[in-house]
């Protein structure tokens, strides 16, 4: 168990009463909000990968409406690669088939996934400020749905995170419940408590997750890589302010890779 240092208290999570996975159990999968997800219509990922195992699960509720998906890197170029990857993997005997029929699984999944009526695909990559075409800012997005308000922002864009932390500030009212993985923490130490405690003013952290990729060293401020879910505090209501100290959730959390040591932390106490 690795126990954080006060400092870090800024970033404990407040209870809420229930709280479910969207996505697969390793990397790719956040934990939310069942209360505030029922408010979210649709769903805005900034980077997508290889992986949209979260944003099917979104499509699959009910009460949903669109979804949007921007990220400048996914084409079936790179599905491709990834298939001939495990397949190369697989006559080395260095995987298992499972591994090549996974890949070609995912593949076909993805084809499928945003060939419906209800996703949109936008090959930009997201900035804080347009230079070209090939380049989007959260001003774009959100003109893009016009009088939308009751959205879920996902975020996950390899350290551009803190480049957007006052674009999402500024559409804070559009966005019910938002999910941004940080990455690079502890060479940002600076850039990520100030754009953690300036989105505190408008959303409330609810859960955080270390991603297992990387070893955490002793002498490190935080973790490399964390999955943080806010939701607006607008739909945050808690009169006896419970918060959770313990991580992982049994049930819940699963290492982004199997095959490496599972982070367990705990938070300081407040009193």
């Amino acid at each position: 168990m690795i126990f954080l240092k006060s400092e870090l208290n800024f970033l404990i999570p407040a209870k809420v009463k229930k709280m479910i996975r969207l996505g697969r159990n390793f990397d790719g999968g956040y934990i939310v909000c069942d209360k505030t997800l029922k408010k979210c219509k649709n769903l805005i990922s900034l980077g997508v990968g290889d992986d949209t195992s979260f944003e099917r699960d979104f499509d699959e509720l009910k009460f949903t409406k669109k979804i949007y998906l921007y990220d400048y890197s996914v084409n079936f170029g790179l599905f491709f690669k990834i298939i001939f990857k495990y397949i190369r993997r697989f006559l080395l005997f260095r995987c298992k088939f499972s591994a090549v029929i996974y890949s070609i699984n995912n593949f076909v999944k993805f084809k499928n996934f945003i060939s419906k009526k209800n996703v949109k695909v936008y090959k930009q990559k997201v900035v804080p400020k347009c230079l070209n075409s090939a380049h989007v800012s959260l001003d774009q997005i959100f003109s893009r749905i016009n009088l939308e308000k009751d959205n879920l922002l996902k975020i996950d864009i390899e350290g551009d995170e803190y480049k957007i932390i006052n674009q999402v500030l500024k559409f804070h009212n559009k966005i019910q419940m938002l999910i941004i993985e940080f990455h690079w923490i502890n060479e940002n130490k600076k850039i990520f408590e100030k754009s953690i405690k300036k989105l505190n003013k408008r959303f409330q952290i609810i859960h955080l997750h270390a991603n297992n990729y990387k070893k955490v060293k002793k002498n490190n401020y935080f973790f490399d890589v964390v999955e943080i879910s806010f939701i607006n505090r607008k739909n945050y209501q808690n009169n006896n302010k419970l918060f959770r100290y313990n991580f992982p959730i049994s049930g819940l959390d699963f290492e982004c890779f199997e095959d490496r040591p599972k982070i367990n932390f705990s938070f300081i106490k407040r009193t």
